[in-house]
C-alpha cells in the first residue's frame, strides 16, 4: 500500500511539475504592435547601413545637379588686352635743311580689351547622356536603398519575435524550477518522516537540477535574443519607451 502511494505522489508530483510548462500556450498576447513599430523606427534611424544608403542616395542627387551644370562647360570665353601703341622707324634721307631723315608710324588696329566666346559641340551634345547615367545611379541607390529598407524591417520583426520567445521561455523555465524546489521540499519533509523514499527524493533532486539548468540555459538565450536586438536598433531596449 505504501508502495502505490508513493508511486501516486510521485505520478501527481511530476503532473505538477509540468503544468506550468501548459499555463502559456501562445506568445501572440506579448507582443505588443506599437512598440514594434517604434522599434523599426529607432533602427531606421541609428543603424550606419541606413545612413550609408542615404548618403549614397543624396551624392547621387548632386551627380545629377552637376551634369546639368556642366552644359555650360561647352562654352570657353577668354579675353586679351591690347594697349594702344605706335611704332616710329627713322630711315635716311634728304630733307631741306640738308639732313636725311624719314619717320614712319605704325598703330595696331586691335586696340583695349579683346572678348572671345568659344563653343565645343562635341562635349555639349554627350551632355545629355551624362545626365541619362546620374539619373539612372539615382534610381539604383534609390532602389537599393528601398530594397534595405524592407530587410531591415523584417529583421527587426524576427529578432524582437525571438526576444518575445525566449523571454517566455524564461519566465516557463523559472516557474518550473520554482515547482521543482516545492516539490523537493515536500518530498524531504516526507522522507525525514520515514513516509518517502530515498530513491525518490534522489529523482525529485534530479529533476530540480535539470530544471535550473533549463532555466539557466534559458536566460543566456534571452540575453543573446535582446543583445541581437539591441544591435540592429542601435541602443538599448531599456532607452526605447
Amino acid at each position: 500500500m505504501k508502495r502505490i502511494y508513493t508511486l501516486i505522489l510521485s505520478v501527481l508530483g511530476l503532473l505538477f511539475l509540468y503544468q506550468p510548462l501548459k499555463a502559456q500556450e501562445s506568445i501572440i498576447p506579448d507582443i505588443n504592435e506599437a512598440y514594434l513599430n517604434k522599434l523599426i523606427e529607432v533602427s531606421k534611424a541609428n543603424y550606419p547601413r541606413v545612413r550609408a544608403n542615404q548618403n549614397r542616395v543624396s551624392v547621387a542627387k548632386e551627380n545629377i545637379s552637376k551634369a546639368k551644370i556642366s552644359y555650360l562647360d561647352a562654352f570657353t570665353i577668354s579675353y586679351v588686352y591690347q594697349p594702344h601703341s605706335a611704332t616710329i622707324v627713322a630711315t635716311p634721307g634728304i630733307n631741306t635743311t640738308g639732313t636725311s631723315s624719314t619717320t614712319t608710324q605704325s598703330y595696331s588696329y586691335f586696340n583695349g580689351l579683346q572678348v572671345g566666346l568659344f563653343f565645343n559641340p562635341g562635349y555639349f551634345f554627350q551632355k545629355p547622356a551624362t545626365i541619362r547615367q546620374a539619373k539612372a545611379e539615382l534610381q539604383v541607390a534609390q532602389s537599393e536603398s528601398d530594397e534595405y529598407m524592407l530587410t531591415l524591417t523584417n529583421e527587426v520583426k524576427k529578432r524582437y519575435y525571438l526576444y518575445i520567445q525566449r523571454t517566455a521561455e524564461v519566465k516557463l523555465q523559472t516557474q518550473s524550477a520554482m515547482d521543482a524546489a516545492e516539490l523537493v521540499k515536500s518530498i524531504r519533509h516526507k522522507f525525514e518522516k520515514g513516509e518517502e523514499t530515498y530513491d525518490n527524493y534522489n529523482k525529485a533532486q534530479a529533476t530540480l537540477s535539470d530544471r535550473n539548468q533549463s532555466r539557466i540555459l534559458a536566460e543566456t538565450n534571452l540575453l543573446i535574443a535582446k543583445s541581437d536586438l539591441e544591435e540592429i536598433l542601435g541602443d538599448k531596449l531599456e532607452n526605447i519607451k
